[in-house]
């Protein structure tokens, strides 16, 4: 029989460390429970486990400093943070410094089972990370969601790794957030960090601009000018928006990755550079190689280690910080009485989908904090778009080959709206979806029926949200009985955060 797994758990509230004990008892493992650092640090010493749970915020010695202690004399220590106050900082800082995972408060008792789980295969392969890199620093990047924590966690081990970086995501996202957040926790943050827009530079000057020119090398070229290469020498230069780049511009660059060296335009001489690259693209740059728009090779160059950023209505549970984040900044720059936004403005804009992400909110925030008069931005002070509905993206319907029947309730009431059986064929109608055959779907036919019946009942002026959310609420509904009320799993399928579900939950009283 196999020795059972140690856990040791380190938190100074009572009903924790209950909680903690019951479960993994019952899961079969050895348990030791500490309520403080000092005497945590002590029994880690003693009991030696496999795997500690750690608080962050305790009297005396916090979690961080316990893992700081422990990760000096024991690199390979398998150690999860846990907190309530999940900022950017605390998590980069615990993945930093060597932390194996970060747990936000409250959390299901399933994930720390899974993770203990994962931890144990980890050990047992002899994969584990060693990082150890001291001190972070912050940058702009906010967020408390599930979905920012895997950000934050990887902007941790990345940082200290000097390797190229890929962030992916929607424009808006923070891109270039998350490139200063990796720059400035980096041992290059006293060196320069020199962003470019690829989109922003004409292909003429491109290379002009990367790498410099030297004297004549061109018609007005008077003097030598050293190019960002060269300027960000020691440090970190980030290509936004690296899937515009021409085909041309991509050899040259990739030459520059893998030799390390640049040559300015007219020059023949050889110029070392040490700069580290991230790079940073809202398009799919698998697809552009396909089409023969991107280079293979640079792709696997710059792609040591891929970021993904959710958008903005994937992680709707940080709207409420960005939104106050952005009125305090607007606050300190701005004369006068210091302005706040109503609880009744940020439902608003939890409830708008955000297309424009973070880069919109801030936006919206700025123009709301300009045009009020009052002390509290009130929804009315928020732009049109935002109080009067939500944009979402629009999917096509499956084909069927029955009629069907639809059932779903008002989002407000409660109330069933039932369409009937729809007809072969309905009279003076417009395909939804136009195929060369111009055939329209039953389910072409029941959505726009049922639309049909909702927008008679809507509200007046309130139409467009009043039928998105019958529509949503029906979705939740259904993909969770789908799922046997597994959150997990109903969000994995719907392809949104757990947080985000439970969010839209309390919305809809489901």
């Amino acid at each position: 029989m196999s020795e059972k797994a140690r856990i040791l758990v380190i938190d100074d509230e009572h009903s924790v460390r209950w909680a903690f004990e019951k479960a993994l008892q019952k899961a079969n493992y050895e348990v030791a429970l500490a309520d403080n650092g000092s005497k945590g640090l002590e029994l880690y010493y003693e009991f030696k486990p496999d795997i500690t749970f750690v608080d962050i915020r305790m009297p005396e010695m916090d979690g961080l400093q316990i893992l700081e202690k422990v990760m000096a004399d024991d690199p390979k220590a398998l150690i999860i943070v846990m907190t309530a106050y999940s900022d950017m900082e605390t998590t980069v800082n615990a993945m930093k410094l060597g932390a194996y995972d970060f747990l936000t408060k409250p959390f299901n008792i399933d994930e720390c089972l899974s993770l203990i789980s994962r931890g144990l295969t980890a050990r047992n392969s002899s994969k584990i990370a060693e990082l150890g890199v001291q001190a972070p620093k912050s940058s702009a990047l906010k967020g408390n969601s599930t979905a920012m924590q895997e950000v934050y966690k990887l902007i941790g081990k990345v940082s200290g790794e000097d390797v190229s970086v890929l962030v992916c995501g929607e424009s808006g996202c923070g891109k270039e957030l998350v490139a200063q957040a990796i720059h400035l926790n980096s041992k290059r943050s006293t060196k320069p960090f020199w962003p470019i827009n690829c989109t922003a530079i004409s292909e003429s000057l491109m290379e002009s601009e990367f790498f410099g020119y030297e004297k004549g090398a061109f018609t007005g070229a008077a003097t030598s000018k050293q190019g960002m290469f060269e300027l960000a020498q020691g440090g970190t230069i980030f290509l936004d928006e690296i899937g515009d780049m021409s085909l041309e511009m991509q050899a040259k660059l990739l030459r520059v990755l893998e030799e390390r060296e640049i040559v300015r335009v007219g020059g023949n001489k050889r110029i070392s550079v040490d700069v580290r690259v991230i790079a940073a693209t809202n398009k799919d740059l698998r697809k552009l190689i396909v089409e023969g728009k991107f280079r293979e090779d640079l792709y696997h160059r710059i792609k040591v280690i891929e970021i993904k950023l959710p958008p903005l209505r994937e992680r709707v549970e940080d709207i409420p910080l960005l939104a106050r984040y952005f009125c305090s900044i607007l606050a300190a720059q701005r004369k006068g009485v210091p302005k706040s936004m109503s609880d009744e403005a940020i439902q608003q804009l939890c409830a708008y989908s955000w297309p424009g992400n973070v880069r919109e909110l801030r936006n919206v925030i700025e123009q709301s904090y300009t045009l009020s008069r009052d002390q509290v931005i009130l929804p009315e002070h928020l732009p049109i778009e935002i109080t009067k509905g939500v944009t979402v993206p629009t999917t096509s319907a499956s084909v069927a080959t029955s009629g069907i029947q639809v059932i779903v309730k008002d989002s407000k009431n409660n109330i069933p709206i039932e369409s009937n059986k729809l007809p072969e064929k309905i009279e003076d109608s417009t395909p939804l979806i136009n195929t060369d055959s111009s055939i329209e779907t039953p389910e072409d036919l029941a959505i726009k029926m049922l639309i049909k019946r909702l927008l008679e009942r809507a509200p007046e002026g309130d139409a467009y949200s009043y039928v998105l959310g019958v529509f949503e609420k029906e979705l939740l509904i259904q993909s969770l009985e789908n799922h046997k009320r597994n959150q997990v799993q109903s969000a994995s399928h719907l392809g949104i955060t757990r947080n985000t579900l439970r969010t839209k939950i309390e919305k809809y009283k489901i």
